[in-house]
């Protein structure tokens, strides 16, 4: 590891004290914002960010709560010195700004304010606050448009520069324009005023900071926190080789038409810098699902902070070492009048999954152990979401944003299974509401809640399990519902022969037999609730009624896994089926485990192992994998002598790429992981999506899976 010397004059502990003081002060300004909003959506499942800035832009600190906001929230400020450069400037003032093509918002909903910081009549920075706001106007409720061709249809818009406070008082004129688009008032009023105070509390404790130090001490210290934390960013990515990855990963459904749209990139490492090129990405799309900017820098952020830099304090240093490249009017950096509102959990989140699978790539090339230990199986990347407006029996209007489609599942470890209803990577602090928070809020009654057991990714280190949940209508007659879950076609891929995980998807099971059950004293449950029709719905869609008596069933993607199922420990397979993540079957189909009395049967799990490993490939492997292999050593490793697998030895070759000298074996992706209990949905026209699966020739195990869109229709 590379140590680093404090220049002279400072001190270690005074930097440390500076730092840690920055981290707690937006982390107040987060509590200030909770206690003070009245949304579910903040104060449920923590939508926002905190962070405060210098008088350019460069972010002090950030919030651990969502990554994404890494980049809205800079692009935002940034934009907005650019906006209002010139203008008069007081202590109070406070401006808003939502628009994703001008402010860089993620979508419209993801709404900033943004507050000056003045010490001694000197601007010394900013304080930022975001959160997702229930409802923004436009043609859907909760902002979230698939019907929309425009961004003018999604939203009212605000660019940068829109002076919401005045020297600590509301700018009345402006107040009422927003208060007459949107259909809570009264809710979005309070999270306005929610993200002023958390401002408010920002500001008040930088400035007692700042008073404690002296202005320019303070100036020293950050600044040299900036230089420290882009030196061990740096440094990490030396330790990766130099060369060029390139991949590509699919957004799905554009909110009109069924279609795969491709998100590419090239990652070029030289020395210890990286570049991001994300050109032959699709041309924007008159679909919801085009990223903005600060949405497309804050899903590279997502994946490269806990890569690189899973241990640095955050500040503009971390994001110095890596240049993005998007052309203009691609999905990726779309221009108006391109729709945008899931821009960020669709196509943005495609970007952190790439971005995941290349850093894979070159990480499992470096010399330094700890590098290597940064690969992982992609996570469930992609917010399976669910939006209901209607009126209750009381006669009370209401937005529901179920903050239960963050209940995704991470990637698998080097050394761990992945976590459980996780969230997405960008989520750091990802939280789910509370049963009887929704229910007390809203009229809607819970099923069941429960983990997706179609969605883990099988390996030796086993992906994340989904959320899978159902409510029915109790105390309103009909909503109207928006549904989006872009990720149940193209899933998220293992690594080192771990296989991918499940995809998302919802139903609508139409007149059930749900009020009787509950008047007869019984829980309804997946297994026992009769239904008339059991409507699955599009990936993306709008304007769905579902009334008393229906049960909307929503189920969530997992996370892939991590090397080969087949060298998974047999007692871990044992304990996933007496705990229920697995069946029986599973355990011997996927996993070569033979489970009798709750316990692993050896030596019939040794049969059954070696029995998969020849079907593999067609012969008795010439090599044999011990049982003690450890987990996780599927993935081909590279020596003086050429490439080998580390689970048994065997030799592949002695090229630069050792893809050529291994079976191949393609499949259509639905169909395949269906045969391991895993659920994705099939393509029935258009591009189709495979699987291709590496086998090691002489010893069957498997060394790579790669979920892959088939060019040709």
């Amino acid at each position: 590891m590379t140590t680093h010397t404090l220049p002279e004059g400072f001190d270690p502990v005074t930097l440390e004290v500076i730092r840690m003081r920055l981290d707690s002060i937006v982390e107040e300004m987060g509590i200030a914002m909770i206690r003070s909003s009245g949304s579910p959506v903040i104060t449920e499942a923590g939508d926002f960010n905190t962070a405060l800035f210098d008088p350019t832009g460069r972010i002090y600190a950030y919030s651990d709560y969502v990554q994404f906001h890494i980049g809205s929230g800079s692009v935002a400020v940034q934009n907005l010195v650019k906006a209002i450069e010139g203008e008069p400037l007081a202590p109070g003032d406070a401006f808003i700004c939502n628009d994703p093509h001008t402010a860089g918002a993620s979508h419209p909903p993801d709404t900033n304010v943004i507050s000056p910081i003045f010490h001694g009549g000197e601007l010394v920075g900013w304080a930022q606050s975001q959160a997702h706001l229930v409802d923004v106007g436009g043609m859907t409720p909760g902002g979230f448009a698939p019907g929309a061709h425009d961004c003018y249809a999604e939203a009212l818009r605000l660019p940068p520069g829109v002076k919401i406070f005045d020297k600590g008082e509301p700018v009345e004129w402006v107040r009422r324009i927003l208060l007459n688009n949107v259909r809570v008032p009264v809710l979005f009023w309070n999270d306005v005023r929610s993200l002023v105070a958390s401002n408010n509390t920002g500001i008040r404790r930088l400035l007692s900071t700042i008073d404690e130090f002296g202005l320019d001490r303070f100036r020293d210290y950050t600044r040299l926190s900036f230089e420290l934390a882009e030196q061990v960013v740096r440094d990490r990515i030396a330790r990766i080789p130099d060369g060029v990855y390139s991949g590509e990963e699919w957004t799905e459904h554009n909110g009109h038409v069924d279609e795969l749209y491709r998100v590419a990139c090239t990652m070029t490492k030289r020395d210890n810098q990286i570049t991001f090129d994300f050109a032959g990405s699709a041309e924007q799309t008159d679909g919801f699902v085009n990223c903005s900017y600060g949405a497309l820098v804050g899903s590279v952020a997502s994946a490269i902070v806990p890569i690189l830099a899973w241990d640095v304090p955050f500040n503009e240093g971390v994001m110095t070492a890596f240049d993005i490249a998007a052309e203009p009017g691609s999905i990726v950096n779309p221009r108006p009048p391109a729709p945008i509102s899931n821009g960020h959990l669709t196509t943005g989140a495609r970007v952190s999954r790439l971005v995941t699978k290349l850093m894979n790539d070159a990480c499992r090339g470096s010399d330094d152990e700890t590098i290597r230990g940064r690969t992982q199986g992609v996570w469930g990347d992609s917010w399976t979401g669910g939006i209901s407006a209607g009126t209750t029996e009381g006669g009370d209007y209401f937005v529901l944003f179920n903050m239960d489609g963050g209940g995704m599942g991470s990637g698998a470890q080097p050394d761990l299974d992945g976590l459980d209803c996780a969230g997405m990577m960008t989520q750091v602090n990802n939280m789910l509401p509370d049963v009887e928070m929704n229910e007390m809020l809203y009229p809607v009654l819970y099923l069941w809640k429960q983990l997706n057991l179609g969605s883990a990714g099988h390996g030796a280190h086993r992906g994340g399990l989904g959320l899978r949940f159902a409510w029915t209508l109790h105390g309103a007659k009909e909503v109207t519902q928006t549904v989006f879950a872009p990720n149940a076609q193209v899933v998220a891929d293992g690594f080192g022969g771990g296989l991918p995980g499940g995809g998302s998807g919802h139903e609508v099971w139409r007149r059930t037999d749900v009020a009787r059950q509950l008047a007869d004293g019984r829980i309804p449950a997946p297994d026992t609730l009769a239904a008339d029709d059991r409507e699955l719905l599009a990936i993306n869609q709008q304007s769905v009624t579902i009334r008393a008596g229906d049960v909307l069933v929503q189920w969530i993607a997992g996370g892939g896994g991590y090397g080969d199922p087949l060298l998974r420990a047999p007692r871990l397979v044992a304990a996933d089926v007496r705990d229920g993540y697995v069946t029986e079957e599973t355990a011997r189909h996927t996993y070569g485990v033979i489970v009798a009395d709750g316990a692993a049967d050896e030596d019939a799990t040794r049969r059954a192992r070696t029995a998969l490993r020849r079907e593999r490939l067609g012969s008795t492997p010439a090599h044999e994998v011990p049982v003690s292999s450890p987990a996780g050593s599927s993935a081909p490793r590279r020596d003086a002598e050429g490439w080998y697998v580390p689970a048994s030895g065997a030799r592949l070759g002695t090229g630069d790429d050792w893809h050529g000298d291994v079976r191949k074996v393609t499949h259509v992706a639905a169909e395949r992981l269906a045969e391991h209990g895993v659920r994705v949905r099939p393509r029935t026209e258009g591009h189709r999506v495979l699987i291709d699966e590496f086998y090691s020739p002489a010893c069957g195990t498997l060394l790579e899976t790669r979920v892959r869109v088939d060019a040709a229709s």
